[in-house]
């Protein structure tokens, strides 16, 4: 009993620190400075998933497609319900694509999807006191094979237009450019066309902006499918599918070559985020201008840029005051890792913070870093333990009651159980001595 009551004592304590881990997680992976100016939330590829997979799998299936939207909306609201504690809250919440499993869902388990979507990331109470933006991606609307203006529509409805401009951190400041964009019919030709040419109309608009602007404002640069990087970078290396006639990509892991180059050499974003590579990745991109007008891109993992950086950008890249030349840029894209169960429920945090120099001028300060919670199936074995240790102590409390109730009667009847049992063993072994004498 002494034993057992170790045992359920240390279970108690494992239980509350699972249980407070659950819920306070974001505590331990929290936002970098108290009064940054905008602080965005990233989750990349939730892909909710819904009647396929209760088909597949039956029962089981109902429950995980119940259990993965509980999950995800514990993930989110951690962040941002001001019953959270521990945590700043984010200005903006930017899911980067791939909100639902599949594109080939018909319109009842689209409407289906939609609802559940909205319930995972809802606000019935209005106290979410931020901007919400989502970007489509291939398994929303397709990838330009068999993009159509049916699935557009449907998408558009329900969350927005697909290719647009904002300011951050709002319209009354505009301090960062930011644009989002269909990605999935940037490289054509597409069956879709109409979908296509809105894309590319924001993307020439956008490239004559900065250009007149001279490229001072910082852009921050959304799509879903990541821009073209050499094998190796990333988990997910540059591949393109093409269907039967060889017009049409049916799957991609990167933007073609020439249209990224066009986003980095004409766009100039200091940041880009993308989803789609589940594992997730963090580029530099450094981009060098020739003296005949051509470039010169190389990309890095971050974190080899940052401990080379010395022997990649020289001195004589830097002008007098000590800022870089017009002739090269860099550019950091962060492929954010998805938000499923399987990669432990990854959201991305991203600060920008304005410091004021003393002549004046702004300077501004970037943080991203990575904040998981747990594999999906993590909370349910702390759910069941928390059962069976309130369990525990609902029978040790029963048993220290009836203790207290009955201790004579009980003692009495296990003592004289005790001595019975004694009498018998005596008699028997008297018996056994005659019979062997005998």
């Amino acid at each position: 009993m002494h034993f057992l009551s170790i045992l359920h004592q240390s279970l108690t304590i494992t239980a509350l620190g699972a249980t407070l881990y659950l819920y306070y997680y974001t505590a331990f992976c929290g936002w970098k400075w108290k009064d940054a100016e905008t602080r965005v939330l990233f989750l990349a590829d939730p892909q909710i998933e819904g009647d396929a997979k209760i088909f597949r799998q039956g029962k089981r299936g109902e429950i995980d497609v119940w259990a993965n939207d509980i999950y995800l909306r514990h993930i989110y609201t951690s962040f941002v319900s001001p019953y959270s504690l521990f945590t700043r809250k984010p200005t903006h919440t930017i899911v980067l694509g791939d909100l639902f499993s599949s594109q080939w869902i018909g319109q009842r388990e689209f409407n289906e999807r939609v609802k559940r979507y909205k319930w995972i990331f809802g606000d019935t109470r209005k106290e979410y006191n931020h901007k919400f933006i989502n970007l489509t991606g291939n398994h929303d609307i397709g990838y330009n094979w068999d993009i159509n203006q049916y699935r557009v529509n449907r998408w558009k409805n329900e969350f927005g237009q697909m290719n647009f401009l904002d300011w951050i951190p709002s319209d009354k400041k505009k301090v960062h450019r930011m644009s989002v964009i269909n990605s999935m019919n940037v490289d054509g030709p597409a069956l879709d066309e109409i979908s296509r040419s809105e894309t590319w109309s924001l993307l020439d608009n956008l490239a004559e902006e900065r250009e007149k602007d001279n490229y001072q404002t910082p852009l921050i640069f959304l799509t879903h499918i990541p821009i073209y990087k050499e094998e190796g970078i990333c988990v997910d290396g540059p591949m393109t599918i093409y269907d039967d006639t060889g017009n049409f990509i049916r799957e991609q892991n990167h933007l073609l070559q020439n249209s990224s180059e066009f986003i980095l050499t004409r766009l100039r974003p200091r940041f880009i985020f993308a989803g789609h590579d589940h594992e997730g990745c963090d580029v530099t991109h450094v981009v060098r201008m020739k003296e005949n007008n051509e470039y010169l891109i190389n990309h890095y993992r971050t974190q080899d840029f940052e401990n080379e950086k010395n022997q990649i950008i020289l001195k004589n890249d830097y002008t007098e005051n000590g800022k870089l030349k017009e002739n090269i840029w860099i550019v950091r894209e962060v492929t954010v890792r998805s938000v499923m169960g399987a990669y432990s429920g990854n959201a991305g945090l991203f600060e920008i913070n304005r410091q004021i120099n003393k002549d004046g001028s702004e300077e501004f300060e970037y943080n991203y870093s990575s904040c998981p919670f747990v594999i999906n199936h993590i909370p349910w074995v702390v759910f069941i333990t928390d059962i069976i240790v309130i369990l525990g102590w609902i029978i040790r409390y029963t048993l220290a009651d009836l203790n207290i109730t009955f201790p004579n009667h009980l003692k009495k009847l296990l003592l004289s159980r005790e001595k019975q049992k004694k009498k018998i063993v005596r008699r028997n072994s008297c018996n056994n001595i005659l019979n062997n004498i005998k």
